[in-house]
């Protein structure tokens, strides 16, 4: 299982690096085309003129020198440039409500995905169809003005959009108050985000039909403040593909490392909601997720895709609502009208979560892998995971039978709170094949009353020395429903009720 990705992603990134770093001959630099830096007068005529003229010149470096605010509406990237913001150097969004951002491409294909998947114009830098192009130099990236949300023609609300792109970097540098994402790439290749910090109140990073991608020693915090204190927020890094291009594309090649993360509203690191093209050969790892008030791991396939090969190893999490969320709906959002999809080949390695609750939403959810009726989750292994969850459950929490996520069930959402509160207190498992638990631990900080385990159409199902805090009043340990190949070891270690 993705034994060849580390390998693929390290000739990308040398190949990435050796393109962005060298130094370009030509220097352009802002100022003297024009922009002041002031942060009060608008210099979005003279940053495009630069470009342009940088662009012209066959590529080079676009300067932003250290000491200036460069208040401005929307950037067009163009190919072939290093845009490079000097440390103390701020590229700012204008504010909204002055016809400062470019307005919304037409796109005949946003019924099947919201308006900020579906239109990237109207972003403070963006580009279509760009390679070799990278952003650096230590300074920051600042939002400004822009909106978190569907905005009217003239308004910005993403902070860096590209679709269509090759060879991408980003390197030591900031993003603030990003909008409705902070970075958002789709059909995008060959990508290295490496040394970045994003502190946003929405999307952190939005991978959409993206491949041979590295983000690696980077912090990505998705949390929106208010008063002081936390209240929201959005994916910290989110994995999908959507009908935006007018096709299904399919993402490969993705490593995640060395990174810190954190969600305020929603998902750590998330697979979905938009899965309209196919996944292969994603790795996470040496990751903390700081919090997430949805799931620290989510993986769900909701439009047809098939997910697979993806390991996540030495992960920390802590204050999520729940540390796996596997998910598999029929939400469909492609004119394809695709049958559910797969999840399969799914590693989770050296993996400790603690304090599981979504304290900013005050929510907390058991672990949970859910198929549907014929479309199974398939070949998933927990080797070395570690869970403290807060308890409290009851003996009547376990003959809850939580909805399914469909698209024709009124009000239930694809998020791991749209089931409501599960039968079991360490894993929930329906419509599963081949799953296998090695040197499980959980444990609670006070008692919980419901089955470690239940399942419910599960074939061959596997738990070996599994270290687990069990409470005498619940009568059992696992309720298997429709379960066959049921595997216990040592046998008796958990108390199994067939049903």
């Amino acid at each position: 299982m993705n034994k060849y990705s580390s390998i693929i992603i390290s000739i990308i990134t040398f190949f990435l690096i050796s393109v962005s770093c060298n130094s370009p001959s030509n220097e352009f630099n802002v100022k003297i085309y024009g922009a002041t830096g002031d942060g009060k007068t608008m210099d979005t005529e003279a940053i495009n003129k630069t470009i342009n003229a940088c662009s012209n010149a066959g590529g080079g470096k676009v300067l932003f020198p250290s000491g200036g605010t460069y208040l401005t509406g929307s950037i067009h990237l163009k190919s072939n440039i290093v845009y490079e913001i000097e440390k103390g150097a701020t590229v700012l969004g204008a504010p909204n409500g002055i016809n400062a951002y470019d307005h919304p491409e037409p796109n005949e294909w946003d019924k099947y995905q919201d308006f900020g998947h579906s239109h990237y114009h109207n972003s403070l830098m963006w580009g279509e169809n760009v390679e070799n192009i990278s952003f650096t130099g230590g300074g920051e990236i600042n939002g400004g003005g822009i909106a978190r949300s569907t905005v009217p023609a003239g308004d910005g609300n993403k902070a860096i959009a590209i679709k269509g792109g090759n060879n991408i970097y980003f390197q030591n540098i900031k993003i603030n108050q990003g909008g409705w994402f902070a970075i958002i790439l789709n059909n995008c290749r060959n990508i290295n985000i490496d040394s970045v910090i994003v502190h946003t109140n929405r999307d952190g990073i939005d991978l959409m039909s993206c491949s041979d991608v590295a983000i690696r020693n980077s912090e990505i915090h998705s949390d929106r403040y208010e008063n002081g204190e936390i209240k929201g927020g959005d994916d910290a890094i989110g994995i999908k593909s959507d009908y935006a291009l007018g096709r299904k594309i399919n993402s490969e090649n993705i490593i995640i490392e060395n990174c810190v993360v954190s969600s305020g509203g929603a998902n750590g690191i998330q697979f979905g909601s938009e899965t309209v093209g196919n996944f292969k050969n994603i790795t996470v790892k040496n990751v903390t997720i700081e919090r997430a008030n949805k799931a620290g791991i989510g993986i769900t396939s909701n439009d047809g895709a098939v997910i697979e090969d993806v390991a996540y190893i030495n992960i920390r999490m802590s204050k999520v609502q729940t540390p796996f969320f596997i998910l598999i709906s029929d939400q469909g959002r492609s004119p394809e009208n695709p049958k559910p999809g797969k999840i399969k080949n799914i590693l989770f390695e050296d993996i400790v979560a603690e304090d599981c609750y979504g304290y900013e939403k005050k929510r907390v959810s058991t672990a949970t892998i859910s198929g549907l009726p014929g479309y199974t989750v398939d070949n998933v292994v927990f080797k070395n995971v570690s869970i403290t969850y807060k308890g409290g459950g009851s003996k009547e929490d376990a003959q809850i039978k939580p909805p399914y996520m469909r698209k024709t069930d009124s009000g239930v959402s694809y998020s791991p709170r749209g089931m409501g509160k599960r039968p079991a207190s360490g894993f929930y498992i329906r419509h599963a094949r081949d799953i296998k638990f090695e040197n499980l631990k959980i444990h609670f900080e006070k008692s919980d009353y419901r089955p470690i385990f239940v399942l419910n159409d599960v074939k061959e199902i596997e738990i070996i020395d599994p270290d687990i805090q069990t409470f005498k009043e619940t009568g059992t340990d696992i309720i298997a429903r429709s379960v066959s190949g049921l595997k216990v070891s040592p046998v008796h270690s958990l108390r199994i009720v067939n049903e």
